[in-house]
This record gives C-alpha cells, sequence and structure tokens, in this order.
C-alpha cells in the first residue's frame, strides 16, 4: 500500500472554470484539464476490484478445502484400524489448518477492498463535485421532503387495518395514527436495509466504465428534497471515470423495493440531453418511504455497462 500513499500525496485538485454563452444553463464541466483527482481515483477503484477478484478466488479455495475435510471426516469415521483412523485424522487436521489461513486471507483481502474502494469513491466524488460545480446541488444522500402524508402504504392513500395486524409490524415511527383515522397505519418501511447500505448519490458502474451522479430537481433548502407520491424530475449526470462528459448515451431506468418485491408506480425515462452529459429523468414518483435501489443500464461509446443507486427515503 505504500505506492498509494504516495499517489495520495501527489493529488492535485485542478477544477474546471467555463464561461457560459447561454445564460440559462450552467455551462458544461471543463474536458480540456485533466482531473488528477478522479484519474487517481480511478485507478485506486481498478485496484480495488481486482482485490475484490482475488478475495473471491481465495474464498472459492477455502470453500473446496472445507468440501474436502468434510468427505474426509465421512471417511474417517468409517475406518476400522485405529492407527489408520488416527493418521487419516492428523491429514485432517493439517487441511483444516490450511482452510483456516484461505478464510483469514480471503477476509483480509475482501476488507481491503472495500477500504480502498470507499477511498476512491469519496476521491473521485470529491473531483466530480469540483468539475461538475454548476450542475451538483445535492452533494448528501437523497432526503424526503416532510409531508403529512409520508408513511402511507403503496398507493393507497387511506389505509386502515385490524388492530392485530400491528403486532406483525414493528412499533412507532414506523406506524402512526392521523386524527382523522381511528386506527393505526402500518407504514411498512421497516425493510430491513443493511446497515451499512452505500446511499451515495455519486456511484461508478458495475465495471467502472462510468461515473453518475443523481438529484431531484425540485426546491429545498440547502438542498433539492424528494417528494413523496408527486410526480418530478431528476438530473442525471455522466461521465467517464476522469469526470468528461459522456453524450449521446442510451440509458434505461427502472427501480424497485427489495423489502416490498414491487417496482415504481410510474416509468420514469430519459426524455433530454440538456447539456453535454446531463440528462433529464422524468416521470420519476415513490408512493412510500423505505429503501429503493435505482438502476441506470447505460451504453455509450460502445461500451454498456451498469450504475445502481441505494435510496433510503
Amino acid at each position: 500500500m505504500k505506492h498509494i500513499a504516495k499517489v495520495f500525496l501527489l493529488l492535485t485538485l485542478i477544477p474546471g472554470v467555463t464561461v457560459a454563452d447561454d445564460k440559462t444553463q450552467p455551462p458544461a464541466p471543463e474536458t480540456e484539464t485533466p482531473n488528477l483527482s478522479m484519474q487517481v481515483a480511478s485507478r485506486l477503484l481498478t485496484e480495488a476490484k481486482e482485490l475484490e477478484l482475488s478475495s473471491v478466488n481465495v474464498l472459492r479455495n477455502a470453500s473446496h478445502i472445507r468440501k474436502q475435510v468434510s468427505e474426509m471426516r465421512v471417511v474417517e469415521r468409517s475406518l476400522k484400524d485405529k492407527k489408520q483412523k488416527e493418521s487419516y485424522g492428523q491429514s485432517i487436521d493439517t487441511l483444516n489448518g490450511q482452510l483456516e489461513l484461505w478464510q483469514k486471507q480471503g477476509a483480509d483481502l475482501r476488507a481491503s477492498s472495500a477500504n480502498l474502494k470507499n477511498y476512491a469513491l469519496a476521491l473521485i466524488e470529491e473531483g466530480f463535485i469540483l468539475q461538475w460545480s454548476d450542475w451538483v446541488k445535492l452533494t448528501g444522500p437523497m432526503r424526503l421532503e416532510s409531508s403529512q402524508n409520508q408513511m402511507l402504504a403503496h398507493n393507497t392513500q387511506i389505509r386502515s387495518v385490524h388492530p392485530s395486524m400491528l403486532n406483525r409490524m414493528t412499533s412507532t415511527p414506523e406506524t402512526v395514527q392521523p386524527d382523522s383515522m381511528s386506527l393505526e397505519v402500518p407504514a411498512m418501511t421497516g425493510q430491513q436495509a443493511p446497515a451499512d447500505l452505500d446511499i451515495r448519490t455519486f456511484q461508478a458502474s458495475r465495471d467502472l466504465n462510468f461515473f453518475a451522479h443523481i438529484e431531484p430537481l425540485t426546491k429545498g433548502s440547502p438542498e433539492p428534497l424528494t417528494p413523496l407520491n408527486e410526480i418530478h424530475k431528476w438530473n442525471f449526470l455522466l461521465s467517464d471515470m476522469n469526470g468528461d462528459p459522456i453524450t449521446d448515451a442510451k440509458i434505461e431506468f427502472s427501480g424497485h423495493m427489495p423489502g416490498h418485491v414491487h417496482g415504481l408506480p410510474t416509468q420514469p425515462r430519459i426524455t433530454a440531453e440538456s447539456a453535454p452529459g446531463v440528462y433529464l429523468v422524468d416521470g420519476v414518483k415513490f408512493q412510500m418511504a423505505g429503501w429503493w435501489v435505482i438502476q441506470f443500464d447505460v451504453t455509450a461509446n460502445g461500451k454498456s455497462d451498469t450504475i445502481v443507486f441505494n435510496l433510503v427515503l
């Protein structure tokens, strides 16, 4: 990791500055000056992916050894000769020792990969925000706009249930009792989202071909907020791993709730490219709070890749 530390010390952020002729829209990010931060982060992300692949191979070997040990245990129990059984048992113990080493090495590689990936994503996000500063208004995770109907479930505007159902639901704040109703309303927002779920609105694509950011085109202070049960629009900012805009991309949008096994109530689509690399997503709507997974399938410059965002609204 020493070479990585040296690379970090050499980082120099050089944000692009552009003077726009059209005063009605922010200028496109500068592309002539290389964003060294994103370039270095991109390489680190590639290293993180290689570490992850190594951990998969090591853990696969560990799994193979575990299976071999189990099969040898069966054979050991069938042996009648005491000395032979003892010798066979020693072989199993030796193999078990190797299994522990493989497992530890796999876990260490996986942890190193995760740490390097998180560092690289934070670095590349920082460079992206600087380069696209005229477009990025939301730098944190998406947050839901305050609403009296915030806890509505699915498309139901008013939901009434038998009190016994509440026993299968978690207690407040996931149940509410509006003044106009006699029974509590199960919000159904408890979806067991992982505690360490990555809910950043800046993400690299799976094969590291693209980097992207999403944010709602709504009013909010200090950042735009996401409305509930209201059709609205997003900006989808798409670049390569150096922060340069990706233009004329073919993009498919999809979304679902993992905990509820259903999709979005609408069919959002990319309707325009407002500026180089800035795509308008129209028709977005969330009918309930909770954990949403949003996926963009992108084809551009002869490459196809997928970018996934997790939202906890």
